[in-house]
């Protein structure tokens, strides 16, 4: 009889639709995938996908949920398609996850790699979000390469835009203002009994828990990191321009995401660039093209640390 109270036989029989909106909300949060062009490709070699790659260089899988059963894997693969950059193959639903292109790139590299995915198929129609890295600094301020002063900002950012209008169902683009890194380590030898220790914050940028094991020797069986992707509201943090001072204080370096004003400067400005562009731009039959949204999110990149096991 107890058996009967956790089985649910006629779950077979819904509509597949329906079965797959059941699915759906065990599916994992939207995950980051951070893209770049491959330094290995070749002009004449390849298609556009040869000339990509994943920052994370390893083969990833369908998600743990495609292991349950026949029919949640069937319906895992209905949405989790495989995508290969130079060989690496990765398992992504493009209306979830999120393709990133962070600050590192220049600006050549970055409308390079814009320009790459746009010839894609399946992510020309499958992308719904794009996420562009910025760089901030507590002396520096929170930039985006694309604004330089030493950069035609009009032109690069009608490119841009001309690449963007490929995207068919793209919402928005998400401008990740501020990135951190949290850890989970923990102490340990072989043969010896393992001493955890929990570490208070040393930096707000970096949270750690250590739990590191010593035997380098399995230091490439690190778990892959996952990712959090928080949206920033800029008017939550409402603090004006600060003055101008050669002193900075206890609470602004302990405080090191960056400013509320900051984040909407930014934000206005890159919609103020948006629309110019697409106002002069012809990305359409019709001649009018509207833009998509822009967000602003801060990113956590959380790493599970190292030790023992089968790679996953």
């Amino acid at each position: 009889m107890a058996d009967i109270g956790y089985s649910f036989p006629q779950f077979s029989k819904l509509p597949p639709e329906l079965r797959d909106l059941i699915w759906g909300y065990a599916f994992p949060e939207a995950r980051i995938y951070e893209v770049l062009d491959s330094p290995c490709s070749s002009p004449s070699q390849g298609g556009p996908s040869a000339k990509l790659m994943f920052a994370d260089v390893r083969n990833e899988p369908p998600p743990a949920l495609a292991r349950v059963c026949r029919d949640s894997r069937q319906a895992v693969l209905r949405y989790y398609k495989p995508l290969a950059f130079s060989g690496i193959v990765k398992h992504i639903n493009l209306s979830r996850d999120i393709l990133l292109l962070d600050s590192y790139l220049q600006v050549r590299r970055l409308l390079k790699v814009t320009r790459l995915l746009s010839q894609i198929e399946s992510v020309r129609r499958g992308a719904s979000r794009i996420a562009l890295g910025t760089s901030w600094g507590l002396h520096t301020g929170l930039h985006l390469r694309l604004f330089h002063k030493a950069v035609r900002t009009t032109q690069n950012m009608a490119r841009l835009l001309e690449h963007l209008s490929k995207f068919t169902n793209l919402e928005a683009i998400i401008l990740v203002v501020y990135q951190r890194s949290a850890f989970n380590l923990t102490f340990s030898q072989p043969n010896r009994t393992t001493v955890p220790w929990d570490h208070h914050d040393l930096w707000e940028a970096y949270h750690y828990r250590f739990n590191v094991n010593f035997n380098l020797e399995n230091y490439w069986l690190r778990r892959p990191h996952q990712t959090k992707l928080v949206r920033y509201d800029p008017d939550v943090y409402k603090t004006e321009k600060p003055f101008v001072s050669t002193r900075i204080s206890k609470s602004c370096c302990r405080d090191p995401q960056p400013r509320g004003y900051q984040v909407r400067d930014l934000k206005r400005m890159f919609e103020k660039s948006l629309r110019s562009a697409a106002e002069n731009g012809r990305f359409s039959a019709a001649g009018l093209y509207e833009p998509p949204k822009l967000e602003t999110a801060t990113l956590t990149w959380i790493y599970k640390g190292v030790g023992y096991g089968d790679y996953p």
